[in-house]
């Protein structure tokens, strides 16, 4: 992890005022490459392993600066900025579109600047211009307060340079096969996913694992596991969590070390505002999940700088049965996929990213490898959403059946947040000092947001307190597709 920032023009002070604001996402080196036109830096986080400087690169008049990783096959021991470098140099301005990992990235070519970011927006990027005629971006929309009142954040899946304006770019990096049959599929998940885990546990940096207890974790423990047996794991709960048990079960079948950080309703309201402040963010079901992630984070420091993660699966697997369960035809099913995929850079991804980033450490996420996506994305909804009861993830549960107890395999869905008590508390909690009334006379209120809850008012007037200006409200993502937009009749702009 990194935290990236720059300035395309004149530089007054600019590129050190957004280092500074996101320095924890890389406390330990700060690195910077400037020129009369284009000043760029970044603050790399060491999370160990066999590279170093991996988040930075330069050669002449030609550098890099990445937050990401990238598992091209020709990278080894050479930095993953280094990797992004040469790209650069053989393809130039369509070098984006052949690296295979999570990135958003600078380019500087003398004078010229590019950036770009993964096609899923694993890795976050801002840009906003200083009123002056500077462009500036950053990693955080927080780095951008004050500096710009136009900050937007960069589309995934493009590039960006100044003399071209932004272009969309094609997927080259990865191919992965097709198939005749859903035995043929279920082996190739099985296949990608392994190799998906092996990629990011390579350069040995990764130690640990968050284990929730759900069946995407569960799975990432196992594949772990099997390459590296004295992998730790580690679960934040609260006492009577659904899914502690779960995660206690998968530790000892493996037979792992497994680090368990219990927490209460004094947590949760002391770490409320950091968290808010920290992924930028005011949507309810965002909010709820960044309990665990923050203090999940917080129980890790001194233990690992590298951890697995299971995100990913229930956005390109099939797995949020409460919102595609509310499809009334097949149609509108894929509809609702598609729009779980299509926000998750602002939504689930950008909190995962934040919450790591402000406890600095890193996860990687095998379900987001770029091969599983596009895979993934290959597989037809009804080897996905079987049966009846509609039961999600089905090809995958059943590509790892017989790699973990059964009822850890063919588990249902649950919110960490509704099974462990957590949204009970923060919806008593909003209650107490915001009314019906209250939401009302806000959403009535011309160029306000619209907010779903009397919960969203109180995490929005939070995220107030830092995040001030009415540009920032835009960013923030609405999880859920069935619920109305915060902004129904403003679109993003034409790039």
């Amino acid at each position: 992890m990194a935290g990236i920032a720059g300035v395309l023009g004149n530089d007054s002070g600019t590129l050190d005022l957004m280092l500074e604001r996101i320095n924890y996402r890389g406390p330990d080196e700060t690195w910077k490459h400037e020129n009369s036109t284009v000043h760029i830096g970044c603050n790399e986080l060491n999370v160990g392993g066999r590279k170093r400087n991996a988040h930075y690169s330069s050669e002449e008049d030609v550098a890099v600066t990445l937050d990401g990783r990238v598992y091209n096959r020709n990278v080894n021991n050479e930095g993953d900025a280094a990797e992004v470098l040469s790209l650069y140099k053989k393809y130039g301005r369509n070098f984006a579109s052949r690296i295979d990992g999570d990135f958003a990235c600078a380019v500087v070519d003398g004078e010229r600047l590019f950036l770009a970011r993964d096609w899923a927006g694993i890795k976050p990027l801002y840009y906003g211009n200083d009123g002056n005629g500077n462009l500036c971006f950053a990693s955080e929309a927080k780095a951008l307060v004050g500096v710009s009142t136009d900050v937007r954040e960069f589309p995934p899946g493009y590039v960006y340079s100044r003399q071209t304006g932004f272009f969309k770019y094609g997927n080259e990096a990865v191919e992965t096969p097709d198939f005749e049959n859903y035995e043929q599929a279920k082996k190739t998940v099985r296949e990608l996913l392994i190799e998906a885990t092996e990629k990011r546990m390579k350069d040995n940096a990764v130690t640990g694992i968050l284990l929730s207890g759900g069946l995407d974790s569960s799975l990432i423990a196992w594949m772990a596991h099997e390459i590296k047996p004295d992998i730790e794991c580690f679960t934040v709960s609260m006492e009577k969590g659904q899914d502690l048990p779960l995660a206690q079960d998968v530790a000892a079948y493996l037979g792992v070390k497994h680090h368990v950080l219990m927490f209460g309703e004094k947590e949760i309201s002391e770490i409320l505002p950091l968290a808010i402040h920290h992924q930028e963010m005011y949507e309810e079901s965002c909010v709820h999940g960044a309990i665990a992630n923050f203090l999940a984070g917080r129980f890790i420091q001194g233990k690992s700088k590298c951890v697995l993660t299971g995100e990913g699966a229930d956005e390109f697997f099939g797995g949020y049965d409460g919102q595609y369960k509310q499809a009334r035809n097949p149609e509108e099913l894929a509809g609702i996929i598609d729009s779980l995929i299509n926000v998750a850079h602002n939504t689930a991804l950008q909190r995962l990213d934040r919450l790591n980033a402000a406890n600095s450490y890193e996860s990687r996420t095998p379900f987001l490898d770029a091969r599983v996506m596009d895979f993934a994305l290959k597989i037809p909804l009804e080897h996905k959403i079987v049966g009846e009861e509609q039961t999600g993830k089905w090809i995958l549960r059943q590509a790892f059946e017989g790699c973990l107890p059964e009822h850890i395999i063919y588990q249902t869905k649950r919110f960490f947040a509704q099974g462990s008590g957590v949204a009970y508390i923060m919806r008593r909690h909003a209650e107490s000092v915001i009314s019906e009334d209250d939401l009302k006379a806000f959403n009535s209120a011309e160029g306000n947001p619209l907010l779903a809850s009397v919960e969203e008012l109180y995490y929005y007037n939070i995220f107030k307190e830092t995040l001030p200006d009415p540009t920032f409200d835009r960013l923030v993502g609405r999880w859920d597709p069935m619920r109305p937009a915060f902004f129904p009749e403003w679109t993003s702009p034409t790039y």
